[in-house]
C-alpha cells in the first residue's frame, strides 16, 4: 500500500463510461480515490502546504464517490466510510485553515491603520503555533491504525450484486438525483439571517455534486460543461465566505483569550471590523449566485441531457436513430464515441492499490 504513494507519476484523472456496470464504476471510483489519498500523503506528512490541500481535496472527491455509489455499498462499511473519511478530512482541514487564515490576515493588514501593520506578527506567530499542533495531529492520524484499516477496507469495497449489475449510463441521472435534491433543499434556506453554518453545508454540497458531474462526463454534453463551470464558481464564492467566517472567528477568539500586547489587539479589532465588511459582502454574492442557478434550471437540464445519453449509450451501434433534435443527435455521437473508447481501451484505466483491486476494478 505504502508504495502507490511514492509513485513517479501523480494519479489520472477519474472518468466513468456509462457501459460498465455500477459495480465496477464504484470499485473504479473507491480505488482511484484510495490512490490519490495515498499519492498526496508523504508530502501532506511532511508540512508541504499544497499536498495538505490536495490530499484534503482527494478525500472530498473520495466522499463524493462513496455517495454517488452509496445504495450498492454494504451498510457495515458504508458506515466505515462515513465516519472515517471525514474524521481525517476535517484534521488536514484544520491544518489547511491555519494557512488560509494567516494569508487572509496578512492581505486584509493592507486595509487597516498602516501603523497597526507591524502588530500582527503575534498573531501570524500563534496561527504558526496552531499549525505545528494540528498537522502533528495529522501526521499521528496517518499513521494510526484506525487509518490503515480504513485504506485496507477501501481497497476491497463491498459492493451488492443486486443493483450493481446494472448498467451506469441508464442509472447515472437517478444516482446523482440525491446531491441535486440535498443542495437545493439547503439552497432554500439561504437569507439574509441564514447561520454560517448553512452556507457552509452548501459549499459541501456544491463540491459533491461538482464531483460527481466529473466523474461521469462521457454522459454530458453542453448543459453539462455549463452546469460544471457554474458549480465550479460557485463552489468557489462560497469558499471565499467560509474562509472569511473562519478568520473572523479565529481572531476574535485570539483577542478574547491570548495576551497579546495592546496594539496587538488593537490591530485584531481592525482586521475584524474589515472582515465583517467583506463577510456581508460574500454574503449577498452568495445567494444571489445560488438565486440564478436555481432559476437557470441548470441542474433540471443536465439530468435530462444524462437520462437522455444514457438510453443512447446501451442502444446497439447498428440501431436506427430515433427521431432527435440537433442536441440530442450530439448525444448520439458522444455516445458512440465512447463506446469505441471502451471497446479499445486496456482493461483498467488506472494502476489499482493492489492485485486484488486490479482484478476487481477493471469515484
Amino acid at each position: 500500500m505504502a508504495e502507490a504513494s511514492r509513485s513517479d507519476a501523480p494519479p489520472r484523472r477519474l472518468t466513468l463510461f456509462p457501459s460498465e456496470t455500477v459495480a465496477d464504476a464504484a470499485r473504479k471510483a473507491i480505488a482511484f480515490g484510495a490512490e490519490s489519498l495515498l499519492w498526496h500523503q508523504n508530502a501532506a506528512e511532511a508540512g508541504a502546504e499544497e499536498p495538505l490541500h490536495q490530499l484534503r481535496v482527494a478525500s472530498r472527491r473520495l466522499r463524493a464517490s462513496i455517495e454517488l455509489f452509496s445504495s450498492v455499498i454494504y451498510a457495515p462499511q458504508l458506515k466505515i466510510y462515513r465516519r472515517d473519511i471525514p474524521w481525517f478530512g476535517a484534521q488536514a482541514g484544520a491544518v489547511r485553515e491555519c494557512d488560509v487564515t494567516a494569508a487572509l490576515i496578512g492581505a486584509r493588514a493592507a486595509k487597516i491603520d498602516p501603523n497597526l501593520k507591524a502588530a500582527i506578527a503575534p498573531m501570524i506567530a500563534a496561527l504558526d503555533e496552531r499549525r505545528k499542533s494540528e498537522h502533528a495531529k495529522l501526521y499521528h492520524l496517518l499513521a494510526s491504525k484506525r487509518y490503515r484499516n480504513l485504506i485496507a477496507k477501501l481497497s476491497r469495497p463491498a459492493i451488492k450484486k443486486i443493483g450493481g449489475d446494472r448498467m451506469l449510463g441508464p442509472v447515472a441521472a437517478q444516482l446523482i438525483r440525491p446531491a441535486t435534491h440535498s443542495a437545493a433543499r439547503l439552497g432554500r434556506k439561504l437569507a439574509g439571517d441564514a447561520p454560517t453554518l448553512v452556507f457552509h453545508k452548501l459549499r459541501v454540497r456544491v463540491k459533491r455534486l461538482r464531483y460527481e458531474l466529473e466523474m461521469i462526463a462521457p454522459l454530458g454534453a453542453k448543459r453539462h460543461k455549463k452546469t460544471l463551470a457554474r458549480l465550479e464558481a460557485l463552489q468557489e464564492l462560497l469558499g471565499l465566505y467560509h474562509d472569511v467566517t473562519v478568520a473572523s472567528a479565529w481572531l476574535l477568539s485570539y483577542a478574547e483569550t491570548s495576551a497579546a500586547p495592546p496594539r496587538t489587539l488593537l490591530a485584531a479589532g481592525a482586521l475584524i471590523q474589515s472582515l465583517a465588511g467583506r463577510e456581508s459582502k460574500l454574503r449577498r454574492r452568495c445567494m444571489r449566485a445560488w438565486r440564478r442557478f436555481e432559476r437557470s434550471d441548470a441542474m433540471r437540464d443536465t439530468l435530462a441531457e444524462i437520462r437522455r445519453a444514457g438510453r443512447l449509450a446501451v442502444m446497439p451501434v447498428s440501431a436506427p436513430a430515433p427521431a432527435a433534435d440537433a442536441s440530442e443527435s450530439d448525444l448520439l455521437n458522444q455516445s458512440q464515441i465512447a463506446r469505441r473508447e471502451i471497446e479499445d481501451a486496456p482493461q483498467s484505466n488506472h494502476n489499482s492499490i493492489n492485485s486484488q483491486s486490479a482484478t476487481e476494478t477493471i469515484p
